[in-house]
């Protein structure tokens, strides 16, 4: 099964959102080619009912970009799973590396977030990359394998997804380049048979280029047009 996932981070409005929407469904369901892989979209916390509205009776998934692990309590400014399950979410993105190196999230919260997500039966999209440092330094598969350690010794439910997102590729508008992303999937696969995507300045020529070497892609900036979005969902089936 192949995802393409929108993360749009903290962008759009809640008129914004509904437009997206309105225009996505128009492109997939006009169109006569039919989309086989799941697509989805994050929008910020405070429109995912709003997706949810906008794309009901669609095939097209409505998560959240990021949760806590406890139920409920004393958490000022947190998001519980129990929360974001009662709003009916598809999937939750846990460890996006702005989580981790602007918001100081460790592995080992990041772990008890996706023990969590995959306890409450969410499909859990875990971001794993190194920064340009690392990866010079040749400690992209040492970091690789400690971020991995979130991931929980038997996975039963086949609810988990790993996006691999090198840092000093996200938002910068240089991707990896292909033979950089496929021996980081081929690491990650030989430790876990599960869905592998690539986030990472994402547009549809990059789709179209490592569409045979992963399982789709988390898409930022990119995504927040629906037309640039549409074509990449496309390219990823080629």
């Amino acid at each position: 099964m192949k995802f393409t996932i929108a993360n749009f981070k903290m962008n759009k409005t809640l008129a914004e959102n509904k437009a997206w929407a309105e225009k996505l469904c128009e492109l997939i369901y006009k169109n006569s080619k039919k989309i086989k892989s799941k697509i989805g979209c994050a929008p910020s916390f405070p429109y995912i009912k709003t997706m949810k509205d906008a794309l009901y009776g669609t095939e097209i998934y409505v998560g959240a970009q990021n949760m806590y692990f406890e139920q409920k309590g004393a958490f000022t400014g947190e998001v519980s799973v129990s929360q974001l399950k009662d709003l009916g979410i598809d999937f939750v993105i846990i460890g996006h590396s702005e989580r981790r190196h602007i918001f100081g999230e460790t592995n080992d919260l990041i772990k008890k977030k996706v023990s969590a997500a995959l306890q409450n039966n969410i499909l859990t999209i875990l971001c794993v990359g190194e920064k340009l440092e690392e990866r010079k330094s040749e400690k992209t598969f040492q970091v690789i394998s400690n971020q991995l350690e979130a991931v929980p010794e038997k996975i039963t439910n086949n609810m988990l997804v790993i996006a691999y997102e090198p840092v000093w590729a996200i938002g910068t508008g240089i991707p990896a380049k292909k033979d950089q992303i496929k021996e980081v999937i081929e690491f990650i696969k030989g430790k876990f048979d599960i869905p592998i995507l690539y986030g990472g300045s994402i547009d549809e020529k990059v789709a179209e280029e490592i569409a045979d070497i992963c399982d789709g892609g988390l898409v930022g900036s990119a995504s927040l047009d629906p037309e640039k979005f549409f074509r990449i969902c496309n390219a990823f089936e080629r």
